[in-house]
This record gives structure tokens, C-alpha cells and sequence, in this order.
């Protein structure tokens, strides 16, 4: 019964409140006093007193400078907006250093700003050895006469497809903190060639916290390492990164740093220490760099095909100290051997042709770099133990069958011979790389050229027995493994259909030659396209 008096209430009150409401003058909008609704209708009057006037609409309040909720944008309309600043945009740009960086996908989430960036690439390569897969890098070209150096070989692959998340906090106290996780798939082969390539393994390529400051900044985590003032001066390249002779690694790391500005020059100073070649050494790594800019000497600079900039002249220096700690040659060593590494790098990139943010028309650049290593290996990409080899431990009683050694370092650094010396595998190594950027193109159509050689000056005479041991069979065999010099060549062009794609084929000559003489040539032609994000 009381529902239904309460439908009839409200059934009345629709019909007949629009009746009345339409003979009286419009009620005060929201002014009605506490206890009466607001839309109530005004009892008739024979002669209503006028109402009062409306009051005059609050200003609605200023939008905030970031904004409460999500909201996808990208760095530079942060940049243009304010929210970031000169200095973190170009903090962020170094952290990303691809096409289109500063227009990579970026969320705003309560002022933490989180970037996503990569590419995803396609590679088809052909090399007339069995001697490498979607990159060759510093491996040994297969000797002639083999079944795999007469025989080529052919891949098609996505593996270096890259994806990157780099978070940003704003800053506070003058202090800009961000971290980066990067992420491709090379990770582990598989044992068939189909879980290879179509089921690749995704890896960690840097993982890192970056700490900026006005006095020093930090970065903790893994990240390209200081030596050779990575990835400032990698060359051009449609071969992937990591060219013969040309320094290349990331390993987890420590590393202080601090840049001075000026109009004319930035001075760039760097210490670090790195995760230990040898992990039973106990030592880290220690590497420290100084690298001059020269802020108003610009010229357009790409970095393997990744990354395309305006980039000023600059020279770097940075040295490399490294400690090993290697078991005597016994069944059950006693007493370690120890050993100090290291090396020096001097890089340098210098416009020949300037080009500027508003002319990149026939630009013309050098890059260099020349290194002197000793235990270093692990900084050139895939060059391993380039054959050597560590003796086996003699047996102890005369007719008695050798031991294996089992070396606690990884191959290439070192070798032991069969009196029981260590000796850490020595390199010289040099590139040059030519860029020229086309007049009428807008940096979008790119040429490359490269050379590089690298050579060790002890690597034939360690890894079986001592020289003085070592048998004329032992001593061939020796020979006909271990890389004396090897030389590379590539010619290269690239283009850009959109800003956001790029397209690139180049033809490289790998040419190996072993301690015994023997010349081994891997001819290659690779075909890769990216589209950046």
C-alpha cells in the first residue's frame, strides 16, 4: 500500500509540477536556502518580488603543469610543454639513442613518466662461409679448403628487434633520477636452427639506475662499458655493432661521472668499475675516460643504424686495468699465477663536411678509433680465444696420459703453455669510418665506408707448449689455427622512406689470415629495415 501511494506522489508530481512552473518566472539557480531543494518551485504570488541576480560563474582553475591522470604523450611534447626540462630531454635522448627518440610513446603516470622505444628489424644476410650467423663481428673466418670455408650460408632473422621502457622521475633538489631496461633477442641458441630463428630467447642488453646531479652523476647497473667511450663512438655500420677491431661490450658496472659545459667545449670525465673479467680474481675491473666536445663543430654522425644526430666534434681517451688470478698448470694447483691487463682506446669523430640542424646537405664525417689491449678479448664482439688454446698438465709419471687443463677464464684473455707460463693475449687494433649525407636529402639517404685491422703480436706463440718445448707438429698445428691479422671492408648505403623506417644493404669483405700464412676471406651482403617506436 505504501509503494503505492508513493507512485501516485510522484506520478501528480510529473504531471503537474511543468504546468505550474511554466506560469512563474525561473527560480534563483542554486541559491535556495538549506532544508529546500534547490529545484523546488516558488509559492504564487500576486506580485513576486524580482529576483535577485545570479551571481557571476567562479573562473575555472588553472590546469595543472602535469597532469593528474594518465595521459599518453612523448618526450618532446613534455619538453614543449615545460614538464621536462633541456637537460632531461637530453638526458633521456643519450639513454634511448634511436630514430625517433624524442617522439618515442611516453605515459604520465602521477609525474613518473614511462617510455617505450625499440624497432622491429628484419635481416637477410648471405656469407660465402659457414663462419657466422646474423652478424660476424671479430669471429674466425673458416679456413679454405674446409667443408665450411668453401660452402656459404644464408639467414634470415628478427633477433636484434629491440625493446626499451626507460622510467623517469621529476626532479627534485636538483637531482633527476631514471632507469632503463633494454631487451633484445639474442639470447641463448637452441640446438635446431628453427627454435633458433623463429623462437628466439630474449636477453638483457642494459638494465640500469642513472643518477644526475650538479656535482657528479651515478649510474649502477649494466650498461656499455667506458672503454672506447661506448656507444658515444661506434661507427656506421649495416653490419651489426661490435666491427672487427672495434670495442664493443656492456657488463654490469659502477661508474661516477661529470660534465663541464661550456659554449665552446664540454669536457666529459668518467671513472668505473666493472664487474670482473675473472670472477675468481676478486678485483673488479677498473676503467677511466676523458672526452673532449666541441659544441659549435657539428656534423650529422649515425651510430650502426639505430641512431641518426646532429653530433659535435670530439676526441676521448680512457684506459682499462684488469686483474687475473690463473691456477698453476697441476691436477691439484696449490698456487695461483697472477696477472695485470688493461689497455688504452683513443676515439675521435670529427666533420670533415659540417652539417647543422638545418643543413645536412653533403656532409661528409670521420670516425676513428685505435686500441691497445692486453687480456681484453671480452671488449671485442665474438673474437673468443681466435685459436689459441692452454696445454694440457703433463702426466706425472713418463707414458702416462695428459690432463686436461680447466682454466677459470674465459677464452681468449689468457693461455698457459706447457711449462706452466702465463701469458694474457695481446691486440692492436684500428677503424675508420666514412658518412656522407647526400645535398637534397635531408640526412634521409646516408653512405658508409669502413675499414679496420687487428692484429696480436703473441697470440701464435702461446696455448700448446712453451717455444722452446714445442714440436715442429705442434708448432704447425699451432699455426694453422690461431688468427695472426684479419682485415675488413664494408660499403654501405641506407635510406629513410618516412621518418620513422629505415632501410639499409651493404657488402663486406672479412679477410682472415692464420699464423701459418693462410688467407681466409668471408664475402658478405646484407639487407636489414627497421621500423623505430
Amino acid at each position: 500500500m505504501k509503494t503505492f501511494v508513493r507512485l501516485a506522489v510522484a506520478t501528480f508530481a510529473v504531471l503537474t509540477v511543468p504546468q505550474v512552473s511554466s506560469a512563474q518566472p525561473a527560480p534563483p539557480p542554486t541559491n535556495a536556502p538549506d532544508g529546500v531543494p534547490a529545484d523546488a518551485t516558488p509559492p504564487a504570488t500576486p506580485n513576486p518580488a524580482p529576483a535577485a541576480p545570479a551571481a557571476a560563474p567562479a573562473a575555472p582553475a588553472a590546469a595543472p603543469a602535469v597532469p593528474r591522470g594518465p595521459e599518453w604523450t612523448s618526450l618532446r611534447l613534455l619538453h614543449a610543454k615545460g614538464i621536462i626540462s633541456d637537460a632531461e630531454l637530453a638526458s633521456a635522448l643519450a639513454d634511448i639513442g634511436l630514430v625517433g627518440a624524442g617522439d618515442a610513446t611516453t605515459l604520465v603516470v602521477a609525474k613518473l613518466r614511462t617510455t617505450l622505444y625499440g624497432y622491429i628489424e628484419g635481416n637477410f644476410k648471405y656469407d660465402s662461409t659457414q663462419t657466422c650467423l646474423e652478424f660476424c663481428g671479430n669471429t674466425q673466418v673458416q679456413r679454405p679448403g674446409t667443408y665450411r670455408g668453401n660452402h656459404g650460408r644464408t639467414v634470415f632473422s628478427s633477433r636484434d628487434s629491440r625493446l626499451g621502457i626507460r622510467l623517469s622521475a621529476p626532479e627534485e633538489h636538483g637531482i633527476r633520477v631514471s632507469g632503463v631496461l633494454e631487451t633484445d633477442f639474442f639470447g641463448p641458441t637452441t640446438t635446431s636452427e628453427q627454435g633458433t630463428y623463429v623462437n628466439p630467447v630474449l636477453r638483457i642488453r642494459a638494465s640500469y639506475l642513472k643518477i644526475e646531479t650538479s656535482v657528479l652523476d651515478v649510474l649502477i647497473g649494466q650498461q656499455f662499458t667506458l672503454f672506447g667511450w661506448q656507444p658515444v663512438f661506434v661507427s656506421a655500420s649495416v653490419q651489426y655493432p661490435g666491427l672487427p677491431g672495434e670495442a664493443f661490450a656492456r657488463t654490469p658496472q659502477l661508474r661516477l661521472s661529470k660534465t663541464i659545459k661550456s659554449d665552446a667545449v664540454t669536457t666529459d670525465i668518467a671513472v668505473a668499475a666493472n664487474r670482473p673479467p675473472q670472477q675468481d680474481s676478486a678485483t673488479p675491473e677498473g676503467v677511466a675516460g676523458l672526452r673532449l666536445q666541441f659544441n659549435k663543430w657539428t656534423g650529422q654522425h649515425t651510430a650502426y643504424m639505430a641512431y641518426s644526430a646532429i653530433q659535435p666534434a670530439s676526441v676521448g681517451i680512457s684506459g682499462d686495468i684488469r686483474l687475473f688470478r690463473i691456477p698453476e698448470l697441476a691436477v691439484t694447483p696449490h698456487h695461483g699465477i697472477t696477472r695485470i691487463g688493461g689497455g688504452v682506446a683513443f676515439d675521435a669523430y670529427l666533420p670533415i663536411i659540417r652539417a647543422t640542424k638545418t643543413s645536412k646537405d653533403n656532409a661528409l664525417s670521420l670516425n676513428a678509433e685505435l686500441s691497445i689491449t692486453s687480456g681484453m678479448a671480452d671488449d671485442y664482439s665474438a673474437l673468443g680465444g681466435a685459436g689459441t688454446a692452454n696445454a694440457a698438465i703433463p702426466p706425472a709419471m713418463a707414458g702416462g696420459t695428459a690432463t686436461p687443463y680447466a682454466p677459470n677464464f674465459d677464452a681468449g684473455l689468457a693461455a698457459i703453455d706447457a711449462a706452466g707460463h702465463v701469458e694474457l693475449i695481446k691486440w692492436l687494433a684500428y677503424l675508420a669510418s666514412l658518412e656522407f649525407y647526400p645535398a637534397g636529402t635531408g640526412g634521409r639517404l646516408g653512405l658508409v665506408a669502413n675499414y679496420a685491422h687487428m692484429e696480436s703480436s703473441n697470440a701464435r706463440s702461446v696455448g700448446t707448449a712453451s717455444p722452446a718445448a714445442a714440436t715442429p707438429d705442434a708448432q704447425a698445428a699451432a699455426a694453422a689455427r690461431i688468427r695472426d691479422h684479419e682485415d675488413f671492408f664494408e660499403l654501405g648505403v641506407f635510406a629513410d622512406p618516412t621518418r620513422s623506417t629505415r632501410i639499409a644493404a651493404s657488402g663486406s669483405l672479412y679477410n682472415d689470415v692464420y699464423a701459418d700464412g693462410v688467407t681466409a676471406k668471408n664475402y658478405s651482403v646484407i639487407m636489414s629495415g627497421w621500423l623505430f617506436f
